[in-house]
């Protein structure tokens, strides 16, 4: 009777030794398409100066999930945002305090975008994929997120048409249509400075 004690006191030891291991494939393990701890920045420039000047984006606070985000502000834009980060899901924070969808990180997974600020309010997103190498200032990204609209919002221009996301980076580069710029604009990320 007690060696069969002894068995399963062994047993059940190196049962939890086993669950307690680090496989590698827990949250801590995956890459964050959006890293948003403090102090994490972004800096973008469209490819042609003439259409604008380079800004940045800046996460400046968080509190457990909750991260202040902040971003250049014109038009009906407030500046900064209020994000909730579920890793593969990112929350914003509406003007009525309740989380709105606004970023999902799984490929094949579709929803519908939301940023009431923006003109580029409510598009149908799809996230897939990306099998080639994104070229921007800032370097070359693999294994890049590309994120495509699948439906019209109510901006005056087409608004943002394709973006990609870089693991352990963020947004590296996207693609609007403009009738300024008589077509599509691209923007680049030209820099960073990043932490998990």
């Amino acid at each position: 009777m007690r060696r069969t004690g002894r068995f399963a006191v062994v047993v059940l030891g190196c049962s939890a030794l086993l669950a307690c291991e680090d496989t590698g494939t827990g949250p801590e393990a995956q890459t964050p398409l959006f890293p948003l701890a403090v102090g994490n920045q972004w800096t973008y420039a469209p490819e042609n100066s003439a259409f604008g000047e380079p800004f940045e984006w800046t996460v400046t606070e968080r509190t457990g999930d909750t991260v202040l985000l902040s971003r250049p502000s014109g038009g009906s834009h407030p500046g900064p945002v209020e994000l909730v980060d579920g890793f593969d899901e990112i929350g914003l924070v509406g003007p009525d305090d309740g989380v709105l969808p606004f970023y999902r990180f799984a490929p094949g997974e579709t929803w519908i975008h939301r940023d009431p600020w923006e003109c580029d309010d409510g598009p149908t997103f799809r996230a897939v994929e990306e099998p080639n190498p994104v070229v921007t200032p800032a370097g070359t990204f693999h294994n890049t997120l590309r994120i495509e609209r699948l439906s019209t919002a109510s901006c005056t221009d087409a608004g943002t048409m394709v973006e990609w996301w870089a693991p352990d980076v963020g947004l590296v580069r996207w693609e609007e249509l403009n009738f300024y710029a008589g077509g599509p604009l691209t923007f680049f990320l030209t820099d960073y400075s990043v932490n998990r």
